[in-house]
């Protein structure tokens, strides 16, 4: 399959998530490989639920300059426009208000997220509770870490980061859902899939 050639927002969003995954290493190296150790001010998601094992390898190649430079770009979704209709109409269905199923239908049909598996995922991350704050901070529909996010952003804008990242994951693994689910969970594909088939399952319903 061909790739796209980068743009400069999916260049930022790849060295987010590789900033991510060297933290997610660091931390649970100096935790002693014991994730229920991290540091609170880490906030890491990867902290938040058991997962399976997770193998880590850091990406040494990120200069350091461009690491303290990345995460406030994802600030850029705030001033985002999304074109178009709506992908679907209301579903009764679905515990989410009119503006939201809008603008989840928006920000999926932009960033190439099938429907169902964003429903799925925010089913995951959250049960559809907006104002969800995990044990580590990760808030709102879509469990943003406010280390790499914005942590004011409204339902609407969590959901489109949310489904921009993923889309990102989803253009990095060549359209591979559950290498693209688990990068999203722990900032690469580690390899496990257990979180990726938890949301896959919950997406299964929505279909």
């Amino acid at each position: 399959m061909s790739r796209r050639k980068e743009t400069p927002r999916q260049r930022e969003l790849r060295l987010i998530s590789r900033t991510f995954s060297i933290c997610v290493a660091g931390t649970i190296f100096l935790s002693g490989f014991y994730v229920g150790r991290i540091a609170p001010e880490m906030r890491l998601q990867a902290a938040e639920q058991p997962r399976d094992e997770i193998l880590l390898a850091v990406d040494e190649t990120i200069p350091e300059k461009e690491i303290l430079i990345v995460a406030p770009s994802i600030s850029l979704v705030r001033n985002a426009v999304y074109d178009g209709d709506a992908a679907e109409a209301e579903r009764a269905d679905v515990p989410l208000s009119v503006e939201l199923q809008e603008a989840l239908a928006i920000a999926c049909t932009e960033n190439g997220v099938p429907l169902h598996v964003g429903l799925g995922l925010i089913e995951t991350e959250s049960s559809f509770n907006a104002d969800a704050v995990s044990s580590v901070g990760c808030y709102g529909l879509c469990q943003l870490n406010p280390v790499y996010f914005p942590a004011d952003l409204s339902p609407a804008e969590n959901i489109r980061a949310g489904m921009e990242y993923l889309g990102y994951q989803l253009d990095r693994y060549d359209g591979d859902m559950a290498a693209a689910l688990t990068a999203y969970n722990a900032g690469h594909d580690t390899g496990a899939r257990g979180y990726a088939t938890t949301v896959l399952e919950a997406a299964e319903k929505w279909a």
